[in-house]
């Protein structure tokens, strides 16, 4: 029988233990339970009740239900805020310098609308699920560590993408939230963030109904922000209740870190304007919003 267990929120830091559910160990951060794919034991809560994930894995996620948040009507939105910190080391090798580039990315990252299937109750399920496979919604996969403006020089390297889940039910590749291309339709490049190891930033995930048949999704970190808008209706998700955080690519990330409250407690606003992109059609980097 689960045990419940009883969250204090002091300045702003959720206070979290351990869930113990049929034999796996679920984690508890700002109020929410969060599911590792692999090996639970890898996600700890740290003395000052942050959420660590330690020694990332090629392959392996994160998956978090979020309370409901609706975007159905225009003005509408859905948007996670954490402090962010990632841990590396610098090898000078492209395949694993988190300041290098190489790879599609070394963190995913998306948003879901969990479309009536559900959710995962559990560790241990792998990066891939039957229940995803009918979820809608957004993945960005993204180098916070790699400069602004840095560009791909070939097509195995990409500083990072915005997709948008296609609707090839029963395919197994949409099995994967954010793993593989195969699930998504629509994408659009995007530059680096130029994050230092080692160093809080204020991440945020943000989807917002801009009109009727207009989404717009965008993701900020160190002050930066990229935005994909989709004017496409079909497919389009109606609310947001869910995350995942994939690690793709062996770069040798050693920890990588959220802190704060974003759903247990009102956030901290953030002290300065971020400066913003929106993705183009074209493989280039960004244009700056005018």
């Amino acid at each position: 029988m689960r045990s419940k267990i009883t969250t204090v929120v002091v300045l702003c830091v959720v206070f979290v233990g351990i869930i113990a559910s049929n034999g796996s160990a679920s984690v508890r951060f700002d109020g929410l339970t969060w599911y590792h794919t692999e090996n639970p034991e890898l996600l700890k809560i740290n003395e000052d009740g942050q959420l660590v994930w330690l020694a990332p894995m090629i392959s392996t996620q994160l998956t978090v239900k979020l309370p409901e948040m609706n975007l159905t009507r225009v003005g509408d939105a859905a948007e996670v805020v954490y402090m962010l910190k990632l841990e590396g080391v610098k090898t000078g090798v492209p395949a694993t310098d988190p300041t290098l580039l190489s790879g599609t990315g070394d963190l995913r990252v998306g948003l879901f609308d969990s479309n009536g299937v559900g959710h995962i109750d559990r560790d241990k399920t792998g990066y891939k699920n039957d229940k995803w496979q009918s979820y809608l919604g957004y993945c960005a996969r993204i180098c916070p560590c790699l400069p602004v403006d840095i560009e791909r020089e070939h097509s195995d390297a990409i500083p990072g993408k915005f997709m948008k889940r296609s609707n090839k039910m029963g395919d197994d590749v949409r099995k994967s939230l954010v793993q593989t291309a195969g699930p998504y339709t629509r994408s659009r490049d995007l530059s680096g963030f130029g994050l230092e190891l080692g160093k809080f930033s204020r991440l945020i995930l943000r989807i917002e109904r801009k009109a009727e048949n207009t989404l717009e999704f965008s993701v900020t970190l160190n002050g930066i922000t990229y935005i994909y808008v989709d004017d496409e209706p079909k497919l389009q998700p109606k609310k947001i209740d869910a995350l995942a955080i994939y690690y793709p690519n062996p770069k040798k990330y050693t920890s990588i870190t959220l802190a704060g409250c974003c759903f247990s407690c009102k956030p901290i606003s953030a002290d300065k304007n971020p400066r913003t992109y929106i993705s183009g059609k074209s493989k280039n980097k960004p244009e700056p919003v005018k």
